[in-house]
């Protein structure tokens, strides 16, 4: 498989198209304001009807988030982005955007804890979801039916740690008349634009590798621009699809959805998550390194049982990190080591890397899912998302790969 996307450069990440300040700040400032006066009745009038542009409160724009919002989109190769205040904000935003009463959802069973509950609580609105276990795209195929309203997948699930083939699945979706929205959190745009292998609507929790060091709980929704709304036939009843056309998905997000929902970003968090951007194309490269060479140490280490890394050869999902750039496969891997008990023994004799439930920081992170975003789970739910009670999970950071390596080495002696 040949990696098609076009990865932005690093000058792209660290040079925001058409951002100015008055002042000659080299940072966009951060607008922390929850309203914005104007000289005259009749000019805000004007932008309440959307008649002239202006920014009037902030739940509905703010120049800071906006900012954000604009360079996700170019990053991504969107046609707009729309920032919110968490990864879950997100998701609930958009699939609340599309969907009502009897239609369903097509998604592989082994999503993010979160996820799978958002799920849940859509079926007391009459929207269901068909959890496939292989998620390849003969079987998502054939779990579409005339209720689906689209196909949803992370592309590198967390914490499975499956990759899915972006495009077959993309031309499955369409080949349905429907769109593919992805949670590209574990891979950002430094490592592949899911828009250009076919995705429609690009989701990420930028709390994590986009903001990078763990500041902000944000998130953020980027419309391709590319789906046809009204031409699928299946949206004339949820969105504006005549008026807008391509832009129907963004114009109902944003002037219904998100805004009364209430979803919007915090400025001070927009800010947070663009000085963050600057340096992701650096930070995913090594972090990317270090977590394969942690892979391939803890492989060969007495005492860990199985080790889960894309970027290993003996990984399932290998292959299909040739999707992005370089073949890197992100910086997450999962361990298993025999039980509970020795699953807790390793995370409390570690010493640089931090027991927490977050992923994408400067530091090195570990968790025990099983008990921690995974605790509600039935144990059914738990083994599909490859979550046991002897998993640890991993989210290397930009400590020097030895110092890593050596941590896990010592804990791993400590509890022998």
């Amino acid at each position: 498989m040949k990696n098609e996307s076009t990865i932005p450069p690093s000058t792209a990440y660290v040079h925001p198209r058409n951002q100015t300040d008055m002042m000659g700040s080299s940072m966009m400032p951060v607008y922390q304001t929850s309203a914005f006066s104007h000289s005259t009745a009749a000019e805000l009038e004007q932008i309440f009807k959307n008649q002239k542009p202006g920014y009037a409160y902030s739940r509905v724009g703010n120049p800071t988030v906006n900012a954000f919002e604009n360079q996700m989109a170019r990053l991504e190769g969107g046609l707009s982005a729309t920032a919110c205040a968490s990864g879950s904000a997100a998701i609930a935003c958009c699939f609340l955007t599309l969907l009502k009463s009897g239609d369903s959802i097509v998604a592989p069973a082994g999503l993010y804890g979160g996820t799978l509950n958002w799920l849940k609580e859509l079926e007391a609105f009459g929207i269901t979801t068909r959890l496939i276990a292989d998620f390849s795209a003969t079987n998502v195929e054939a779990a579409i039916d005339g209720s689906t309203r689209f196909v949803f997948m992370e592309i590198i699930s967390n914490p499975k740690l499956e990759v899915v083939d972006v495009r077959a699945l993309a031309e499955t979706a369409h080949k349905a008349n429907i769109p593919l929205i992805v949670d590209a959190t574990a891979v950002t745009p430094a490592l592949m634009r899911p828009i250009d292998f076919g995705a429609d609507i690009v989701i990420h929790s930028s709390s994590k590798y986009i903001n990078g060091n763990g500041t902000a709980i944000s998130g953020v929704i980027v419309d391709s621009g590319r789906f046809p709304w009204k031409k699928s036939g299946k949206f004339d009843e949820v969105l504006p699809c005549k008026k807008f056309g391509l832009a129907a998905f963004t114009a109902k997000l944003r002037n219904s959805t998100w805004q009364n929902i209430g979803a919007c970003l915090a400025p001070v968090h927009a800010w947070l998550n663009m000085t963050g951007l600057e340096t992701l194309p650096l930070r995913m490269k090594q972090i990317c390194s270090s977590a394969k060479a942690l892979a391939a140490f803890l492989e060969a280490s007495k005492g860990v049982q199985a080790v889960n890394y894309p970027g290993l050869a003996s990984s399932p999902w290998h292959q299909q990190t040739a999707q992005f750039a370089e073949g890197q496969a992100g910086g997450i891997l999962t361990i298993r080591v025999g039980s509970k008990a020795r699953a807790f023994s390793l995370i409390d004799h570690l010493k640089l890397a931090l027991n927490l439930p977050n992923i994408g920081d400067t530091k090195t992170l570990v968790l025990h899912p099983a008990s921690t975003i995974f605790i509600h789970s039935d144990p059914a739910a738990r083994e599909a998302a490859g979550v046991f009670e002897d998993t640890v999970r991993i989210s290397v950071g930009l400590e020097t790969c030895d110092d890593i390596i050596a941590d896990f080495k010592g804990a791993l002696e400590a509890m022998a």
